[in-house]
């Protein structure tokens, strides 16, 4: 019960601070690189265990590039991690991406880090095919 609640709240944690890191470190992308998204945690002062980081990857990080990391926890799969991140923060709704998220920071920052009301999907029109500019 309590290892759920403390999920949800890292959830939201890195969902409030690193999408503006990102940006304004790295530019309005569509995923960032692994390396990137643990500078921004370096930066915001977000320690967590390996099993926490694989969330902050699923939420930033492309699927290709999620899959080159190497996972040792037992529940890694992307899409899995993505649904939870959804259930969290967007109410279900699976299509979220780095535009939802930078928006989703705002609203957390603005009343407390919670996302009463708060529900959206798509990529509020943004479009980027890059995979956060790590290529193969």
């Amino acid at each position: 019960m309590f290892r759920n609640f403390f999920k949800k709240r890292k959830i939201k944690k890195v969902a409030r601070k690193l999408p503006r890191d990102l940006k304004a470190k790295y530019g309005h992308k569509k995923y960032y690189l692994k390396a990137q998204v643990d500078a921004s945690m370096r930066r915001n002062n977000i320690n967590y265990s390996d099993a926490d980081n694989y969330y902050v990857y699923a939420m930033y990080c492309s699927r290709k590039n999620y899959n080159k990391i190497n996972c040792n926890a037992e529940k890694c799969d992307y899409s899995a991690m993505r649904d939870e991140i959804s259930d969290t923060l967007f109410n279900g709704v699976t299509t979220f991406s780095f535009s939802t998220l930078l928006a989703e920071s705002s609203s957390l920052s603005s009343i407390g880090g919670s996302n009463y009301g708060y529900s959206t999907g798509g990529d509020s029109g943004y479009s980027d095919s890059s995979d956060g500019g790590g290529g193969d």
